[in-house]
């Protein structure tokens, strides 16, 4: 009897073994412009799953909905049938000085500032995604010559938290705190513990560094120039697409070296 997954309702078989990890179901319509040739596999609640080829790789498309329990959730299922690797392609707010709309972000770690990762395991405050993940990432931004910014991402819950709770931010004095989003903790903790790899690309879609906040509150969820954000998730999905395909290019050649 094949056993579908509860929540995202997939089987193995369904999916290949990277997945893409939006949050927004609708952004999957993006993503599957960019492939070869894909198809719908399920839709259930917030996770909608596509499976295709991107110039001959294998790879499928997973929506996790808002925030760190679903997203734990769509790990822990996509893993047991077999993941091996996820890339999140989400939104940020940006919280450097000179951050625009639609710039993007690589995490290299992120706080664990939400509830869902606490409740795995209440010790240590950073979440870290895989560095060959990162610097696939890095490289193909690179070579698709797209500005990036890399450092700390906080993970948290309340999308609409007080200024008060934002600007505890500044006092934490975290070292190149870069950006801020509700599932990076999620995806780098629940994928180590699962033994599958993971990481992330951003994109700046509210840049507003803590200091302006200060000065104007009512701006922290203020959406700003949708044009440049669209143009930031587009070349978010080519380059964690093209990192997909060096992820793979580098395991074929590590096993071809095992095997010699």
């Amino acid at each position: 009897m094949v056993k579908l997954q509860p929540h995202i309702k997939c089987k193995k078989g369904d999916v290949a073994d990277w997945v893409l990890l939006p949050g927004d179901p609708k952004r999957i319509d993006a993503i599957i412009e960019q492939l070869d040739s894909s198809r719908e596999v399920m839709y259930n609640r917030e996770y909608r799953t596509c499976t295709g080829k991107y110039k001959n790789t294998d790879v499928s498309v997973t929506s996790t909905g808002i925030g760190c329990p679903s997203t734990a959730i769509a790990i822990e299922e996509l893993a047991k049938i077999g993941v091996k690797g996820f890339i999140r392609v989400g939104t940020c707010g940006g919280l450097l000085k000179g951050m625009k709309s639609g710039d993007l972000v690589i995490p290299i770690a992120a706080t664990k500032t939400d509830g869902t990762t606490r409740e795995y395991e209440p010790l240590g405050d950073f979440a870290y995604p895989d560095k060959e993940v990162v610097n696939a990432l890095k490289e193909a931004a690179e070579k698709m010559k797209v500005k990036f910014f890399t450092g700390v991402n906080r993970t948290h819950d309340a999308f609409y938290e007080s200024t008060k709770s934002f600007l505890k931010l500044a006092d934490l004095k975290i070292k190149d705190l870069v950006s801020s989003e509700m599932e990076c903790s999620a995806v780098f903790f629940v994928s180590k513990l699962r033994g599958a790899k993971s990481g992330a690309i951003l994109v700046v879609n509210t840049p507003e560094p803590l200091e302006e906040v200060a000065k104007n509150s009512s701006r922290i969820y203020e959406l700003t120039d949708i044009k440049k954000v669209r143009e930031g998730v587009d070349n978010a999905i080519k380059i964690a697409l093209e990192s997909i395909k060096i992820l793979k290019k580098k395991q074929k050649l590590n096993k071809r070296d095992e095997d010699t």
